[in-house]
């Protein structure tokens, strides 16, 4: 049992992971794109990271954590979870790039990385876990005779 769920848990963390570099893809190229349209680097990351965030949660929902049934709960905590993300990412941008006088796209790697990093814990422990309620009530009541 233990190493199926093992096995789980490591095909998830591979997918995770693979959607994650697509998502970063979409994220990347929006940013080039609308910043060689001369639009401000903010507006650029906001509409980019908008593109990746819901690419993001389309593809994990379906493939990484293989959710079904009632979407509002999970997107909603999906969208909360990306506006912090993207409020921090934001952020360290403009400390980066405006404020220490990294190049833009030195700053934009490093914010990215931390979006990563903010966005798998997030989804992990918070936006995709399991639900454990039912799971637990059908264990007591198996463990009660009932």
């Amino acid at each position: 049992m233990k190493s199926n769920a093992a096995r789980e848990s490591f095909r998830s963390f591979i997918i995770f992971g693979l959607v994650g570099i697509l998502n970063t893809g979409v994220d990347v190229a929006v940013f080039t794109l609308l910043t060689w349209w001369q639009l401000p680097w903010l507006v650029a990351q906001v509409f980019a990271y908008g593109c990746g965030v819901l690419n993001s949660f389309l593809m994990n929902r379906k493939f990484t954590f293989k959710q079904q049934g009632a979407i509002v709960k999970g997107l909603l905590r999906f969208l909360l979870l990306n506006v912090l993300t993207l409020g921090i990412t934001s952020a360290c941008l403009l400390l980066l790039h405006e404020q220490i006088g990294i190049s833009l796209w030195i700053s934009k790697g490093a914010a990215t990385l931390l979006g990563v990093v903010l966005n798998f814990a997030g989804s992990r422990w918070w936006v995709f876990r399991a639900e454990t309620r039912g799971n637990d009530e059908a264990i007591r009541h198996a463990g009660s005779g009932m």
